[in-house]
């Protein structure tokens, strides 16, 4: 009997023991609450939007297997696009609202803890160098404040793909994310503006110019011809008109049976309007600098020289004052409140991507003009311009003066007149000179606006070469073929053709000895 209890206290002991070890035993199930961290943000710490002064993009190119890198920051006080060449952006609301984005971002649902998972999920970092794998690395967010803590740093991936039943239900697509340096991937709900645009940080807007201000535009039609090293001259003409509803007059006498083109000089002046900005490159310091000043001397380095011709312009300087010409010629634009903006086209130039928005090495000789072949199969064909202003206080209407009597003055005997004490010829007296003291005063600050737009204009364009679209080169750059048609003639649709431009297989080592036929 004795034997029988001590068994059946053994038993009682065993099973006592088995239940407490069990209840020790770690939770393999993924419910526990430390393990489960569905539904749960994935930044808890990052509560600050306006923390955020740096956000990184890092996408990766299996086709060339390259990364590329998309940058904004505080810089200096300033916001710029360190993947830019420091371009300025208008950064500080959009970068704002990306980051309040992300702040709400949430582990809606877990996907897979198997690291075999993430290359066909799309959640491989892109900056993994140990990594040989080309296929599967996604796009790599990372966001930072000033002291370069992060914030926030996550891997985007392929879309979720769920059964037909679900995908018929409306609500927003899931994405795989993953956190580097984490197994786990989770579907997530982004709705997130991630861009990495350039155009979408900046102002596209190149010249901001009122079109209705516009009063002048001269067209200098001089080409550059690289194989016969000659400045080809062109003919000059000019557009004017009296005010902003006022007809277009040309320079020269029109042919009996020939008009002004309004499409083309419509759309001249739409495209003044709107020229956008597709691409940025920077001039040399020194060049830049000399740009900035009223009656430029440009750098005559052989970095400033090479840099110049690169993009079609070249700098010769005579016996006198050195001149600056572009390839494709020059427009000058004048405005009625003094600003005088000269447009320069240079080379075309065939890109995609960020090759078009920033650029790349620049390349030599005839590995220069094979890289443009390959461009031109795919590329988007733009323009490099470069962009100078100035003031002219004379375009400033001066204010209407009265008109003289007409025929010869007589005075009157009037035994009536005012004398000039009396009140009412003093308040007469009074109200013309304020009104004179108005109008001087009005016309001052015309000068003064005129001259601070100029010089915020200038600062603005003189670190960078732009490159504009193609199609904006043809809406500007007109000659007398295309601002005069025949009176009978009906305006036809479509652009111009292009026309051919002077080339060669490389550019000249020093700056060129133009002839003038």
């Amino acid at each position: 009997m004795k034997e029988l209890h001590k068994t059946l206290i053994f038993a009682a002991v065993a099973v006592v023991l088995t239940g407490a070890a069990v209840l020790k035993l770690p939770d393999r199930t993924g419910t526990s609450a430390a393990f489960n961290d569905q539904g749960k943000p994935f930044f808890p710490d990052f509560k600050d939007p306006f923390a955020c002064t740096e956000l990184e993009v890092v996408d990766y190119d299996p086709s060339t297997a390259t990364t590329t890198r998309f940058e904004v920051k505080q810089k200096d006080g300033k916001w710029v696009i360190p993947s830019h060449h420091d371009y300025p952006a208008d950064a500080k609301d959009r970068l704002a609202k990306t980051a309040s984005g992300v702040m709400d971002l949430t582990k809606d649902t877990i996907r897979s803890d198997r690291v075999e998972d993430q290359e066909g999920l799309g959640v491989l970092d892109p900056l993994d160098e140990k990594s040989s794998t080309l296929k599967g690395r996604g796009k790599r967010v990372t966001l930072r404040d000033p002291s370069e803590k992060v914030l926030a740093d996550f891997i985007i991936g392929k879309e979720v793909r769920e059964s037909k039943e679900s995908q018929d239900r409306s609500g927003p697509k899931q994405r795989y994310v993953r956190v580097p340096n984490q197994k786990r991937t989770y579907g997530v709900n982004i709705n997130v503006d991630l861009s990495t645009r350039f155009a979408d940080w900046i102002e596209t807007n190149l010249l901001k110019i009122d079109t209705t201000k516009i009063r002048k535009v001269l067209f200098d039609n001089y080409k550059i011809d690289l194989d016969r090293r000659a400045l080809l001259r062109g003919e000059k003409l000019t557009l004017e008109r009296d005010s902003a509803s006022g007809p277009w007059k040309l320079s020269v006498e029109l042919p009996k049976d020939q008009e002004l083109n309004s499409e083309k000089i419509s759309g001249l002046v739409s495209a003044l309007g709107d020229l956008k900005i597709v691409g940025v490159r920077p001039k040399p310091p020194g060049l830049s600098n000399d740009l900035k000043s009223s009656n430029p001397e440009f750098a005559q380095s052989v970095a400033a020289q090479r840099s110049l011709q690169s993009k079609g312009f070249f700098y010769v300087k005579g016996d006198g004052p050195g001149e600056l010409f572009a390839m494709q010629g020059d427009v000058i634009v004048s405005t009625d409140e003094g600003v005088v903006y000269t447009l320069r086209f240079g080379e075309v130039d065939f890109a995609t991507g960020a090759e078009l928005s920033a650029g790349s090495e620049e390349k030599e000789g005839e590995e220069k003009a094979q890289d443009k072949t390959k461009k031109a199969q795919g590329g988007t064909e733009s323009r490099y311009l470069m962009v100078t202003v100035a003031f002219d206080p004379t375009l400033i209407p001066e204010p209407p003066k009265e008109k003289a009597p007409e025929g010869p003055l007589t005075i009157p005997e009037n035994p009536f007149q005012l004398a000039p004490d009396d009140p009412k010829r003093v308040a007469e007296e009074k109200a013309e000179k304020e009104k004179a003291d108005r109008e001087k005063a009005d016309q001052e600050k015309k000068i003064a606006d005129g001259k601070k737009r100029v010089e915020e204009l200038s600062n603005r364009f003189a670190n960078w070469y732009y490159v504009t679209p193609g199609d904006s080169y043809r809406s500007i750059a007109l000659d007398r073929a295309a601002l005069l048609r025949a009176k009978s003639e009906k305006p036809a649709g479509g652009s111009p053709e292009m026309p051919n431009f002077p080339g060669a297989s490389g550019f000249p080592q020093g700056m060129p000895n133009f002839t003038h036929p």
